[in-house]
């Protein structure tokens, strides 16, 4: 398809009442219904981060941003879906084996991948492949996939096989959807549109070109962007997902403020200086969340280009720059909360859902407060052997 990311913001524009309308479906049957498929489908948002061996037109972080953005604004569940779904099928086309990318995305399809990267599998080595049995968590929108990718551990007969650095290897394998079994409920505070339940399998052979590595994979088709790292471009996703239900609240914010008179007071919101100051402030972090992950992934692209790696250094501040924009995220939507007082927890105020949302979505693994630590930890490594008490 090739289209451009201006085409695709256009195209979300367009169907923007649409989505809205599917994820409202959603919400009350906890998965999004089949249409939207053919919908995301249409608007390009699979194809985009595609190599463009596979007929991706990803070239700039700052676009790809941008899209995920766009969708989040729309709607949490829909823009969770949209990195979860691109993610996955993205990664399988830059890093399968021919004969495995080939019948995966055969005569230029556009497969549904889903599934979850953490190692909850086992696979057992065996000629060919892997036996692999396991059960994993949080398949977000899995009901609709073709395939599903899922983490594991590999084994050696008994032996868990590692890594040059000690640590167990993590493979993950991407496995036909009709061969795994769905089970459970999504019932939850927020991201309810999401259907993210468990599924599982028991000694499925998995042949060794269906596997790839999740640490430092050998890219077999694309260009810098796509070689920047699995665990670096996922929470790259999850910056760019909480930009985007950040600048929703700021929006709703915007629009109610001309017609939500408090109790008790005589001026509208839009007339009160304190909330016109605490929303010029949110409007004003969004963009300077935006810009530090921005920045960060355009030096973890310019370093894969120049050396086809990224500074361990770099690699934490994607990290810490999408776990800010998600600490933005949270701080913005409490303030959106305290502003608009009780209309803000009525089900019929957009805002009820988004602020539910973010509060589900912060509670990721990849965005964790942890990667606060990470990076100050480094500042002190160098030298500290010479510290001295006073």
């Amino acid at each position: 398809m090739n289209l451009t990311g201006q085409q695709i913001k256009r195209n979300l524009e367009q169907y923007r009442d649409v989505f809205l309308k599917l994820a409202d479906e959603a919400e009350s049957a906890g998965q999004m219904p089949t249409e939207l498929k053919s919908i995301m489908k249409e608007c390009g948002i699979w194809q985009y981060l595609y190599p463009q061996e596979a007929g991706g037109n990803c070239r700039e972080a700052a676009d790809l941003i941008d899209i995920w953005q766009a969708c989040a604004a729309i709607d949490g569940s829909f823009g969770w879906l949209a990195i979860a779904y691109v993610l996955a099928a993205s990664h399988c086309a830059i890093y399968l084996q021919p004969s495995a990318y080939q019948q995966v995305f055969a005569s230029g399809s556009q497969p549904i991948i889903a599934g979850q990267y953490q190692p909850n599998g086992r696979g057992t080595m065996v000629e060919g492949g892997y036996l692999l049995s396991g059960k994993w968590a949080f398949g977000s929108g899995i009901h609709h996939a073709d395939w599903a990718v899922a983490g594991f551990i590999p084994l050696d007969g008994d032996s868990v096989v590692k890594g040059d650095d000690g640590k167990p290897e993590i493979m993950i394998a991407v496995i036909p959807r009709e061969a795994i079994t769905l089970s459970g409920c999504w019932d939850t505070t927020g991201l309810r549109g999401t259907g993210s339940i468990n599924y599982s399998c028991e000694e499925l052979f998995i042949p060794h070109a269906f596997c790839y590595r999740f640490e430092a994979p050998e890219a077999v088709r694309g260009g810098a962007l796509h070689r920047i790292g699995i665990t670096e471009i996922s929470a790259v996703s999850h910056g760019s997902w909480a930009l985007g239900m950040a600048q929703r609240v700021v929006d709703e914010m915007t629009s109610m403020a001309r017609k939500t008179l408090r109790a008790n007071e005589s001026l509208p919101l839009a007339k009160k200086e304190t909330f016109l100051l605490d929303l010029a402030r949110a409007a004003a972090r969004v963009k300077s969340a935006r810009a530090f992950l921005t920045a960060a992934t355009e030096q973890a692209q310019h370093e894969v280009a120049q050396s086809s790696s990224i500074l361990p250094q770099t690699q934490k501040e994607i990290r810490l720059s999408a776990t800010f924009a998600n600490e933005i995220c949270a701080e913005i939507a409490e303030m959106a909360y305290r502003q608009m007082g009780t209309s803000a927890i009525a089900r019929r105020n957009p805002l009820e859902r988004v602020l539910r949302d973010i509060q589900t979505g912060r509670q990721h693994m990849m965005i964790s407060p942890q990667s606060y630590i990470s990076v100050a930890k480094t500042w002190f490594e160098v030298g500290c052997d010479n510290v001295q008490s006073r």
